[in-house]
């Protein structure tokens, strides 16, 4: 007759290598989840900012030179940063003209945009921010005038 295995004792550490696991990988998978949500928000923001940017620059090339209208081409580009979830507040816009104010039919209008990206999931009493990110766009405006 075989020998039956011997039974071994039950020992406290039993069965924690799953449980320590599971611990482990929660605290160290939920830093990588928001890192990767912190650098998908920065991305988001690189396009909010590129197409604002472009938005104002392609509004300010089609207006006519005397109806220029700096309110409304803030208003433009922040269309375009609320489409990718930023608020308008956060879009700083700056139209800066060859003939100072953008009136004569081919002055060159440079449009400088500036988005500032926060922590994602922060409270609004904390400010805390990853990144501000630029774009220029240099266009000619009211050049059909």
């Amino acid at each position: 007759m075989p020998a039956s295995p011997a039974v071994e004792p039950d020992h406290p550490d039993r069965g924690s290598a799953i449980v320590e696991f599971v611990a482990l990988g929660l605290l160290l998978l939920i830093p990588v989840i928001y890192l990767v949500v912190t650098v998908s928000r920065v991305q988001a923001g690189s396009f909010a900012v590129v197409a604002a940017s472009e938005q104002a620059g392609q509004a300010i090339s089609v207006m006519e030179a005397d109806s220029f209208n700096q309110a409304a081409i803030h208003e433009i580009a922040a269309v375009s940063a609320l489409d990718h979830g930023f608020d308008a507040q956060d879009l700083a816009l700056e139209v800066s003209c060859s003939d100072g104010s953008c009136t004569s039919p081919g002055a060159v209008a440079t449009v400088h945009a500036r988005l500032t990206v926060g922590l994602p999931a922060v409270p609004g009493f904390v400010t805390a921010n990853v990144a501000t990110l630029n774009s220029d766009v240099t266009v000619v405006s009211g050049r059909y005038s």
